[in-house]
């Protein structure tokens, strides 16, 4: 080979290899269009999703009141635990502790008891909802131990 032939080879490989300033600047609109679209579409998401505070809370109400069945059932033992005695805060006399008479305005929370869960009297449900502003249920199995 000349040194001709050479030198035109290498002038050919430098002009087919790497982009135009035109297909460089035509990628960097492209990606820019996308990206715009990308946080277009996520804010639109955002805004469409609500607030979960109400939400959040009246979860905290459910397990806050579940805690309080739960202490419950291990001060009366499984035998005084009965769907008379199972929620201190409905029970008679009422329980004095602040988190019963504290619930925010806008929630509703009540708590349901069944005893002989699946026709095995050494198992009673309790079952927690809190209605409102947002919504929670919460439920658990008791058993004889």
């Amino acid at each position: 080979m000349t040194l001709r032939r050479i030198a035109s080879n290498i002038c050919r490989a430098k002009t087919a290899a790497g982009y135009s300033l035109i297909e460089l600047v035509m990628f960097i609109v492209i990606l820019g269009i996308l990206g715009a679209a990308l946080f277009s579409a996520f804010g639109i998401a955002l805004q469409g999703s609500g607030d979960s505070y109400p939400n959040s809370d009246a979860a905290w109400l459910a397990q806050e009141r579940m805690e309080l069945i739960l202490a419950q059932r291990r001060a009366l033992g499984f035998a005084g635990f009965t769907a008379a005695s199972f929620d201190p805060c409905t029970a008679t006399p009422p329980s004095t502790q602040a988190v019963c008479a504290a619930i925010p305005a806008g929630y509703t929370v009540s708590a349901a008891f069944t005893g002989n869960w699946g026709g095995d009297a050494n198992y009673k449900t309790i079952a927690v909802t809190v209605t409102g502003t947002g919504q929670a249920a919460l439920a658990t199995l008791v058993g004889n131990y």
